[in-house]
């Protein structure tokens, strides 16, 4: 698996611009680093008239989940490139924050409580309301893959067992990016074939990644 570092239009809060998945992704315009993530579908446009992808869409494998802020001509350009999709109707737009999935399960935000039954509807998995340190937005606190996830330094042993159990992963730990930020979505992206991230990504907070979400007995 590669593990690469890019900063996105000079940002190196990588997480609030795409989502990728095992089989799918979005991108926003120009974003040069797409390739590494082998995906079958994949779909360049702006969501809500803006380059925030990543903070706006959420999902896995079977479907990513969009909001109601989504422009007919972004639905468009998502359909012509054959990522599934599915508009999740509610007030919250900010999906990328509320919600950290992969193909095996999900943690929500409490806000989206009224929306788990849909929520796992689409992406095929069980869905479970969370919280990474105290926090309800799991999506940018954690950054995972059907391998493992690192999630906010300050999580608690009980929010790592939770996530770990519904999400099925092999490995969970502790962690930042960005130099420290312990917001790990944020400075990351991820499938199980890649891994991006910041350009500040420090040496050591690369390497606690990798050995978390990396198999290496392959």
């Amino acid at each position: 698996m590669e593990i690469e570092r890019y900063d996105y239009l000079g940002n190196s809060n990588i997480g609030f611009y795409a989502t990728v998945t095992s089989s799918q992704a979005i991108f926003p315009p120009e974003f040069s680093r797409k390739e590494i993530f082998d995906v079958e579908n994949s779909a360049e446009t702006y969501i809500a008239k803006t380059r925030l992808v990543g903070l706006f869409t959420a999902g896995n494998s079977n479907c990513i989940l969009i909001p109601e802020t989504v422009s007919s001509r972004e639905k468009a350009k998502l359909e012509e490139s054959g990522v599934d999709f599915k508009v999740l109707e509610t007030q919250e737009t900010a999906l990328g924050n509320l919600i950290l999935a992969n193909d095996k399960g999900a943690i929500v935000s409490k806000v989206l409580e009224d929306d788990i039954d849909e929520i796992e509807e689409v992406l095929e998995v069980p869905v479970e309301v969370g919280e990474v340190a105290g926090i309800s937005n799991p999506g940018v606190c954690a950054l995972a893959n059907s391998i493992g996830s690192v999630i906010h330094r300050e999580a608690s042993e009980d929010e790592a067992k939770h996530i770990k159990e519904v999400m099925d992963l092999e490995d969970i730990d502790i962690g930042t990016t960005n130099g420290g930020s312990p917001f790990v979505g944020a400075g990351a992206l991820a499938n199980d074939s890649a891994i991006l991230v910041s350009e500040d990504t420090t040496g050591p907070e690369v390497g606690r990644i990798d050995r978390t979400m990396v198999r290496h007995d392959e």
